[in-house]
């Protein structure tokens, strides 16, 4: 992984290294990391807004963003909270801590109620966490 690491950090060629890292090694099941695709690109359903690491709108992506845009990203705000509380995505891009604050700290204060309500409970909610959204990717089902 080394090499790829060093490729990737290479300021001249890559804007945002960060970015492309997990997929490198995602994407390459020739390196034999565990839990590599082994279908590569993956579905156009599984991009863009169909990419469940990140919730985030770009400004081609042909939906309102209620908020404003900046550099082509919609900035996120109160108008999102329902569609982040449904939302499959692990995280959510982007916030802005002076741009309607209380958008995040409505979403941190619905993030630890529901972490608590599981902690005491010992599971999750089954309507509150569809785990089928993630056994049926491309590549949870194709992989080393």
């Amino acid at each position: 992984m080394e090499p790829i690491r060093t490729l990737l950090l290479r300021h001249a060629m890559f804007q945002h290294p960060d970015e492309l890292f997990f997929a490198t090694l995602a994407y390459n099941p020739h390196l034999k990391l565990p839990g590599a695709c082994l279908t590569a690109p993956p579905p156009r359903s599984e991009v863009n807004l169909g990419f469940l690491a990140k919730f985030v709108i770009w400004s081609d992506y042909k939906m309102h963003c209620p908020t404003l845009y900046t550099r082509s990203v919609c900035i996120l705000g109160t108008a999102h909270i329902p569609q982040l509380r449904r939302a499959p995505h692990l995280f959510a891009n982007k916030f802005y801590s002076d741009y309607q604050p209380e958008a995040y700290d409505e979403m941190e204060k619905w993030y630890f109620e529901k972490l608590a309500k599981e902690i005491a409970s010992e599971t999750y909610a089954a309507d509150a966490f569809n785990v089928s959204v993630y056994a049926n990717r491309t590549c949870s089902r194709h992989h080393l």
